[in-house]
């Protein structure tokens, strides 16, 4: 009896001393989302929906987007004011999962840019506004902005290089960009992208910011674009990173393979979050260092 309750307590205390998330569990699995679903996807401005889902072995289920805790099984009514992703986050002790659905909401919201008119040949030199060069994000004369208007802005930084794979992983550990929360209006993919690449260019890593247009399965009619970034590792070539989270402020790091065509599923690389497809990759519309 005395050894087994010895034994006990090295197990225990080697399960306490790892302090790696998932290290110290090893049966049980993350919850399983059997359906989320909208009775429709597209809806003219002002409408609203029904957002049903069952969710089962989940300890807390929250829906974001003003929603919050949820049962493991219900329906709900909202008024999405533009497109929106409603990200439903099941977890329990063993990790979690994340699910989405996305509302497009008549007219379509464009993409995160805003048209920068030139200055006139008599103001020219008071003109404000961005200019090519100076560290903003530029596509087609227009440059992109955060979720609240501001000019996303790229902070290089001269000395940086190109890091390898393990110090990739070892930076994106210690970097809180995925702690943030996923605010609707206030703090989205961009603003994500824009942290990371400041951070990462801080540190001494290179990295480059990229704008993508995504297909969602339950979009039948228009498109979304989404921001991450990419790293030239020494060993693992070109990687992109995904570090943009729900409102709940996931451990969002996350590795996606990008190509045209291809299917955008991001994965993990650290913690036990599971990401679901985001649609099929229609185009990668800028890739800035």
């Amino acid at each position: 009896m005395v050894k087994k309750v010895l034994l006990s307590i090295l197990i225990l205390v080697m399960a306490i001393s790892t302090g790696c998330a998932g290290t110290a569990e090893t049966t049980g699995s993350r919850p399983d989302i059997l359906s989320y679903k909208a009775n429709t996807t597209r809806i003219i401005g002002g409408n609203t929906i029904w957002l049903s889902w069952e969710v089962a072995g989940a300890e807390t289920i929250t829906i974001d987007n003003g929603i919050g805790s949820v049962p493991a099984k219900g329906k709900i009514e909202v008024k999405p004011p533009q497109i929106t992703a409603y990200n439903l986050t099941a977890a329990n002790r063993h990790g979690t999962i994340v699910s989405a659905i996305i509302i497009n909401v008549i007219p379509v919201v464009q993409p995160a840019v805003a048209p920068v008119s030139p200055p006139s040949p008599d103001k020219e030199e008071t003109h404000e506004g961005p200019t090519e060069g100076d560290g903003h994000v530029w596509y087609k004369g227009a440059v992109m902005v955060g979720a609240d208007g501001h000019w996303i802005t790229l902070v290089n930084n001269p000395a940086a290089r190109n890091p390898s794979w393990a110090e990739l992983k070892a930076f994106l550990s210690r970097d809180t960009t995925d702690k943030q929360r996923y605010v609707q209006g206030g703090f989205t993919c961009g603003d994500f992208a824009e942290m990371l690449h400041n951070n990462a260019e801080a540190a001494g890593l290179r990295t480059a910011i990229v704008a993508v247009v995504l297909k969602p399965a339950n979009l039948p009619e228009g498109v979304i674009k989404h921001s991450l970034n990419a790293f030239e590792t020494s060993d693992k070539g070109t990687v992109y990173i995904d570090s943009t989270s729900s409102s709940q402020g996931l451990y969002a790091d996350k590795i996606v393979d990008v190509a045209v065509g291809r299917a955008y599923i991001p994965v993990t690389i650290e913690g036990r979050q599971a990401w679901t497809d985001m649609g099929r990759i229609e185009a990668v519309e800028i890739f800035q260092w």
